[in-house]
């Protein structure tokens, strides 16, 4: 049986990454292992986890010699690497050139131009994953010096779902996986329900959807905008412009975890992820693809972590982002 080694920063089943790792471990024959950091859930998914600790910023040079111990008593058949733009410089310095191994990419995240950070608001983006140093790290990385390290490490295959990779590397794209569920969203004009799900941030659009669900009870005055938000710094200011937006009945917020978030998204009519950057979040924007596996109606904006998810007229609708 053939030994496939995970090698990735930080895992939780729950985030894009880690979701897309338990995938392959579930459809791919094989013995499949992890290595990281630290894994924080979904362990069950593997024959083994091996954790590191350390840095999740400088794996895997950071903990070099425990990576090289651990894939020496493993001995894997292939090592796939997950990460993004900067993992193959990390790479090439550990062992893993030294086995047959492919990356998957998830991300070239670049800083988003001046006038897309003054529409979104400077401090929103500081405080998401949109403005942090490995972003302004890799807005400079030369693409030539990317290349460079795949080739001295030997990688065979580079896997994205990101356009911005594909472009850039030739790489193949892969689609969002997201899970099996038999449950189907129905239409309904009886008191139809808008669904947002995730971070309550303002850079994944959710003062847009407040700003502009008064025009949609103009036309539905029985529409519902429900939001389910995980709890963020800017959440107080959020329900702050909540209340002011002056929905009443038609908006309901809920801050604490959803036990069953695919029987919410399957209850609703329309998903909307309205984010405003490209690197709102890693492609692929996992909500979507949650949405999307109950076939419920979906609109997103044309940003780079949407449009792995979304095709626009295919799947669902693209917008230019607020």
């Amino acid at each position: 049986m053939m030994r496939i080694v995970h090698v990735i920063a930080e895992f939780s089943a729950h985030e894009a990454m880690g979701r897309t790792v338990t995938e392959i471990a579930q459809r791919v024959p094989g013995e499949h292992v992890v290595i990281t950091t630290s894994a924080h859930d979904g362990r069950e998914a593997f024959a083994e986890v091996v954790e590191l600790g350390g840095a999740v910023e400088t794996f895997p040079l950071g903990r070099r010699e425990a990576l090289d111990s651990a894939l020496a008593r493993l001995k894997p058949d292939l090592v796939h690497v997950h990460g993004g733009a900067l993992v193959p410089l990390l790479v090439t310095r550990t062992a893993i050139p030294w086995y047959p191994n492919l990356l998957t990419m998830y991300a070239w995240p670049v800083l988003p131009s001046l006038r897309r950070l003054r529409a979104g608001g400077v401090r929103a983006a500081m405080q998401s994953n949109v403005l942090r140093p490995r972003v302004l790290a890799s807005s400079v990385l030369p693409k030539w010096l990317v290349k460079r390290s795949l080739r001295r490490s030997g990688t065979r295959e580079v896997l994205t779902p990101d356009p911005r990779v594909e472009r850039k590397l030739g790489a193949t794209r892969v689609g969002s996986g997201g899970p099996q569920d038999s449950r189907r969203a129905v239409y309904t004009d009886q008191a139809p329900v808008v669904l947002f799900a995730g971070r309550a941030e303002s850079v994944r659009g959710i003062d847009t959807l407040l700003a502009c669900f008064p025009d949609v009870v103009r036309e539905a005055p029985d529409a519902r905008l429900r939001l389910l938000l995980i709890p963020r710094p800017e959440l107080d200011a959020l329900l702050e412009t909540a209340r002011a937006a002056g929905l009443g009945d038609n908006l309901d917020v809920v801050t604490e975890p959803v036990a069953d978030l695919l029987g919410e998204m399957a209850a609703a009519q329309v998903g909307t992820w309205p984010f405003k950057y490209d690197y709102t979040t890693s492609p692929p924007a996992m909500a979507a693809a949650e949405a999307l596996s109950v076939g419920l109606p979906t609109v997103g904006t044309e940003v780079s972590c949407v449009e792995a998810v979304i095709e626009d007229g295919v799947n669902g609708d693209l917008v230019p982002p607020a």
